[in-house]
């Protein structure tokens, strides 16, 4: 396998891109099949610190907690609607009372211990909508989904551990914090919420 020079990038003959076939979804543990588009979204508003005397930013602050959603867009597919597909008792989103996990497989890296497992916890249907058109008579559904907090494990720990340091590319330099582990493995709900956080650096 020859390794680029510049970048340290691998060239060989396998597959290192990853690819959505690879992803498998689940609610209750059943596979939600016929889903078209599954979005992830993460959001967290920071702020830039100015002062007067001085002629630009003097640092970046978060301004509040990350928040996550979902965007799902499902095919109706085995006479299921999408909350349906997704486990749910019924069809109507203002009928939801108690949330729902969510949980991604992604086997890219291999299967059993070696997939990566992310979860998006206590979930709550946003919205749900069912466009019909002339010009396309298969019905889709779409829906928008807020989520609680999100995890990601692999083999029962964060990722970063679970691969090594670096991955398959052995990045030497890879900056590793044990908080920043605990908040992307889902002990924690956030990074920020520690003593010491002034003066933290790598």
């Amino acid at each position: 396998m020859a390794t680029y020079p510049n970048t340290g990038s691998n060239l060989g003959s396998t597959t290192r891109t990853a690819l959505s076939t690879q992803i498998i979804i689940l609610v209750n543990n059943e596979p939600v099949g016929a889903i078209q588009r599954f979005d992830i979204n993460a959001i967290r508003t920071v702020t830039r610190i100015k002062e007067i005397g001085t002629d630009g930013t003097i640092e970046i602050a978060p301004q509040s907690s990350a928040e996550y959603s979902l965007s799902v867009e499902r095919i109706i597919f085995d006479g299921l609607s999408l909350p349906e597909a997704f486990a749910r008792g019924f069809m109507n989103i203002n009928s939801q009372r108690i949330p729902f996990d969510i949980v991604v497989i992604d086997q890219y890296t291999g299967s059993g211990d070696d997939a990566i497992i992310r979860t998006f916890h206590n979930c709550w249907f946003k919205s749900l909508r069912t466009p019909y058109g002339a010009d396309n008579y298969i019905i889709t559904e779409n829906a928008d989904i807020e989520v609680e907090y999100m995890s990601i494990l692999r083999g029962g720990e964060a990722v970063a551990l679970s691969q090594g340091i670096g991955g398959s590319r052995q990045v030497n330099n890879i900056q590793i914090d044990d908080v920043e582990l605990q908040a992307d493995s889902g002990t924690r709900r956030g990074a920020l919420d520690f003593a010491g956080l002034i003066s933290a650096a790598y």
